[in-house]
């Protein structure tokens, strides 16, 4: 068959068209600007054009089927939902039925159709499913869940909040989601348009098993080979005012939309999955051990065991230094003054003393003993707070030219290394704690088509 696929450079359009070309399909891909060597159509959605020009676009590139991928998460000055899901769209399938294309498959949104949910991401796309069905075609619609894999922005931001060591958490993240694997969605994709039936039905898909948004995060984690973090909730009406800030960002993925659809969830009412699949899709814990996550930015840090240890050491010895050295020599040390400038004197001052040399203490051995987030995240609050507190009482710190306070950037920069090049932590039987990346029952391994 000789296939347009809309969306080709894009996450799910390149899947199709390398699932497509996998199966001997001979495809035009559809995209904004030239690919050099392959056969293309210039598709922009947000260029005009009349049912009766895509006519005449079809028929002197004729094609069996059309594959629609295209899809923005938010729009921009450039790019509109109107245009791009809903008016473009429809320009394009009513031009094709005119040129007697068979087929048409058509890659919406999970939650269009929902009752209460009238976002306008979900509406645009809508519009565009709803004018498609109404055509004198044959048809699909593929309703997915979150799509991960290669060149998936969502999953880059997914895998960049998930690589942080405080991960924010919208309310408790509870919220429902079951995502699906770019590669099978591709797979479920070319069974369509090779079936051999009349189609005309949408399909709501996921991954075989639903998890939380917090779990989710939790794979990606895993498969970056990090260790456990600190994660902190966050009420929702904090992260909705987050997200209307992250408009003003140059990025495509983070909006007010985007929380409402978390808020809402993300789990298809029937998986159509195994059923266009022919077996169950394989689990997250899978699916990201053959396509590892691809971060925005990639924060992780590699540390040797023998340099692990060596900057663990130094950083132990300050605090133990320092907490030894101010309980030995207390007077020639110039703690006291210290602590008296800050407004701790005599007793106050000695008491003071004593609590933080014995949490200086606690902070060195653990280092040494047992590193985990937890005692990284104390040690960054304890340098801020002692830093905070000298500068506030003893201004004049801060313009020493030996540099007293500004020696704890460094500090500061040590421990969030070492907090980032936290590794999960041994299992008794000498493994490392991971979540596990065996596929289901019944599915096969993902592969690039």
């Amino acid at each position: 068959m000789r296939v347009l696929v809309c969306g080709s450079t894009g996450c799910v359009g390149a899947a199709v068209v390398r699932a497509l070309r996998s199966r001997g399909h001979k495809v035009v891909e559809g995209a904004r600007a030239a690919i050099d060597g392959r056969a293309t159509m210039h598709v922009d959605f947000m260029q005009a054009h009349t049912p009766q020009a895509w006519a005449e676009r079809l028929r002197a590139t004729p094609v069996d089927a059309i594959v629609n991928c295209v899809g923005i998460l938010m729009p921009s000055r450039g790019q509109s939902f109107e245009r791009v899901h809903a008016r473009g769209p429809i320009e394009l399938f009513e031009g094709a039925a005119l040129a007697g294309v068979r087929r048409i498959v058509q890659v919406s949104a999970l939650g269009v159709g929902a009752a209460g949910d009238d976002t306008p991401y979900l509406r645009s796309k809508q519009q565009a499913d709803d004018a498609l069905a109404a055509l004198p075609l044959d048809w699909a619609v593929l309703r997915p869940s979150l799509v991960y894999g290669p060149r998936s922005q969502s999953a880059a931001l997914f895998a960049t909040l998930a690589s942080l060591p405080v991960i924010s958490l919208p309310g408790r993240g509870e919220q429902r989601v079951q995502p699906i694997h770019v590669y099978e969605l591709a797979e479920a994709i070319t069974r369509l348009v090779e079936h051999a039936g009349v189609l005309r039905a949408a399909h709501e898909l996921g991954g075989p098993n639903v998890l939380t948004y917090r779990e989710m995060l939790a794979h990606y984690r895993a498969a970056l080979g990090l260790g456990d973090a600190l994660w902190l909730p966050l009420p929702m009406p904090l992260m909705r005012a987050t997200a209307l800030l992250a408009e003003a960002l140059p990025q495509t993925v983070l909006c007010g939309d985007t929380i409402r659809l978390l808020e809402r969830g993300s789990v298809p009412s029937i998986n159509a999955a195994a059923g266009l699949l022919g077996r169950t899709p394989s689990t997250m814990a899978h699916g990201l051990a053959i396509t590892s996550p691809e971060p925005l930015v990639d924060l992780r840090a590699h540390l040797s065991p023998a340099l692990d240890l060596a900057l663990r050491a130094s950083l132990a010895f300050m605090w133990l230094y320092t907490a030894l050295i101010s309980l030995w020599l207390p007077q020639e040390s110039g703690v006291l003054r210290l602590l008296a400038r800050c407004g701790f004197d005599g007793e106050a001052g000695v008491a003071v003393m004593v609590a933080s040399c014995a949490l200086n203490i606690t902070l060195g051995a653990l280092t040494l003993l047992h590193p985990s987030p937890r005692l990284y995240a104390l040690q960054f609050a304890a340098v801020i707070g002692y830093t905070a507190t000298a500068a506030f009482n003893m201004p004049e710190l801060t313009i020493d030219h030996c540099g007293p306070l500004a020696k704890n950037l460094p500090v500061l920069a040590l421990v969030v290394l070492l907090w980032m090049a936290q590794r999960p932590a041994p299992r008794a039987g000498g493994g490392r704690a991971r979540v596990h990346a065996k596929p289901l029952r019944g599915a096969t391994p993902l592969h690039s088509q």
